[in-house]
């Protein structure tokens, strides 16, 4: 009986072990262009769930800018999936993307897949990519409406 514990508690131990290493995580980089205007906070979120897109990020961060025109951000050990990105460049660093009356960005935003909408707010699925590799690369351009 003791023996067969100790087989047990073994292999408990291997597959959860095992287990941990089968989700694969991976690197994306993200390359911002077109920072037209200087100062602000770049306000990057990742969204895993189409769901929560544009409500709650799955990852994000928050790059205070001075006089750069285009930045790098690293998210590291990120599990593979499909994901979408959403960009504002904060201005007036309030936290929140400043809008007119007829809800229009009135602060630069971007999205993966180099995506920008020109009727009503951006869907996941347009901007939706597949992370699937150790180090993924993507370009997204700041634009204003």
């Amino acid at each position: 009986m003791r023996y067969i514990n100790v087989l047990l508690i073994l292999l408990i131990t291997y597959t959860s072990t095992f287990s941990n290493h089968l989700v694969e995580e991976g690197t994306i980089i993200i390359t911002i262009k077109n920072i037209e205007n200087q100062g602000g906070i770049m306000m990057v979120a990742m969204f895993k769930e189409e769901d929560k897109f544009l409500k709650t990020p799955s990852f994000s961060q928050e790059i205070p800018l001075s006089t750069e025109t285009e930045i790098e951000v690293i998210f590291e050990n990120i599990p593979y999936r499909k994901y979408a990105v959403s960009i504002f460049h904060d201005l007036n660093e309030n936290g929140d993307l400043d809008s007119n009356m007829i809800m229009i960005p009135k602060e630069p935003v971007g999205f993966s897949n180099d995506y920008f909408p020109k009727f009503g707010p951006p869907k996941f699925k347009n901007a939706a990519f597949e992370l699937d590799q150790k180090e993924m690369r993507m370009i997204v351009n700041l634009k204003s409406y």
